[in-house]
């Protein structure tokens, strides 16, 4: 059987509560953001299932030309360089001594949330670490499923795991989930400029609709209003002789015109 691995267009994140102090102050939001080495996360702790995500839309997101989405996002360059994580973790350090935090002074204790399945407990373990190279103490909170999805969507947390995969292949079914009364803005990010933004790219002419799309995700990202960490991924392995089968960048499986070859 051959090996296959197919990008899912989605990407997993961390949701922060920006009705809490703690996290009013975008460099504070930056630094959390450049302390989590996403190369280790996905590669070692996440066994390659995932990849590691240097932009908030990921591969398989489609642009005007057709072209992938990402490859034009931020002049072309990615929006965090997860292969010089050293430097990286070197700015969330003066970030956070910008915010009057030098060394997580005066920072207060903060939780994570999520429920312990797939690898969201390790990567709970691991932000452990990592933020406290920042001296900063998290708290980790694992819940039932049946308790987190309400815990997140009501608020009832300082930095919660989330994620989302495509519905459609249009980047704004995941941008739009950051308009300040979108019912699944879970962290309550609200900024009239995005906002605005997103509603003018509802046009019909593609190219303004893609290029206001690149803006918000431009918006976004400066205001660190998410963390995103990692791309997912689908892998299997295959039969030369299955034929007929295709693999949906939704992660669905459509094999009602598959067939083996003898």
């Amino acid at each position: 059987a051959d090996f296959h691995v197919d990008p899912i267009i989605g990407t997993y994140y961390l949701s922060l509560n920006l009705e809490r102090d703690a996290f009013k102050d975008a460099r504070v939001r930056k630094a959390l953001s450049l302390a989590i080495d996403r190369d280790y996360v996905a590669n070692t702790l996440m066994q390659g299932t995932y990849s590691p995500a240097d932009n908030f839309m990921g591969p398989g997101w489609i642009d005007t030309d057709g072209t992938q989405f990402k490859d034009n996002a931020n002049g072309g360059q990615s929006y965090i360089d997860v292969n010089n994580y050293e430097a990286d973790l070197e700015e969330a350090k003066q970030l956070l001594a910008d915010a009057g935090y030098p060394d997580g002074e005066g920072f207060p204790s903060i939780s994570y949330t999520t429920n312990d399945a797939g690898y969201h407990k390790v990567v709970a373990e691991y932000l452990q670490q990592a933020w406290a190279q920042l001296g900063i103490d998290l708290q980790v909170d694992i819940v039932e499923w049946a308790s987190f999805t309400p815990m997140r969507r009501n608020g009832d947390f300082d930095i919660a795991r989330n994620g989302w995969v495509g519905d459609y292949t249009d980047p704004s079914n995941m941008l739009e989930l950051f308009t300040t009364n979108n019912g699944n803005n879970d962290g309550k990010y609200a900024n009239p400029e995005f906002d605005q933004v997103i509603e003018d790219s509802r046009v019909a002419d593609k190219t303004t609709h893609f290029e206001k799309l690149h803006e918000a995700e431009d918006i976004l990202m400066n205001d660190a209003a998410c963390i995103p960490v990692a791309y997912y991924n689908d892998f299997w392995l295959q039969s030369p002789s299955l034929k007929g089968t295709w693999h949906s960048p939704y992660g669905y499986w459509y094999l009602q015109y598959g067939y083996v070859e003898e």
